[in-house]
């Protein structure tokens, strides 16, 4: 067992450069959001912070009725990192695509060497009918991610 372990690479001395945080704006994604902070400053990392919006009821709506709320709300988090001196940067995706395929997308076009993200929020029938988001984002993302717990 003891051999397995040392197979794997030492995560504490990575040198990452751009540490990607989804988050749904909700209080579950500050313990994500803590971790993703000190993961930025011990590497000296940029952090980008990303929150995906519904997409927009088809007919009713061109944008999504979130949008402005989203944006204030993400405005405040990028306040709150760079009072830490850490180099943020704020994406709000909007579209139709799925938040997991956003996710992965947003790691691939800011050259993310670690996604940080909250996981077990979704439970019950939820889970069951529409799978783990967690899961389709360790599928689709093109790095590492790092999943925290409540």
């Amino acid at each position: 067992m003891a051999r397995a372990a040392e197979s794997f690479p030492d995560v504490s001395r990575q040198n990452f450069r751009r540490v990607l945080h989804p988050t749904d704006l909700k209080p579950t994604s500050l313990k994500a959001l803590s971790l993703a902070i000190a993961i930025a400053q011990q590497s000296d990392a940029d952090l980008v912070l990303m929150h995906a919006l519904p997409p927009p009821t088809p007919i009713y709506e061109i944008d999504s009725p979130y949008r402005s709320g989203a944006e204030a709300e993400l405005a405040a988090l990028a306040q709150r990192v760079s009072n830490f001196g850490i180099t943020v940067k704020r994406i709000l995706v909007k579209g139709s695509n799925p938040v997991p395929q956003s996710i992965a997308r947003c790691a691939r076009f800011f050259k993310a060497d670690i996604i940080v993200m909250a996981g077990g929020t979704r439970t019950g029938i939820a889970r069951f009918l529409t799978g783990s988001m967690t899961t389709k984002v360790i599928r689709k993302a093109p790095c590492p991610v790092l999943i925290v717990r409540d």
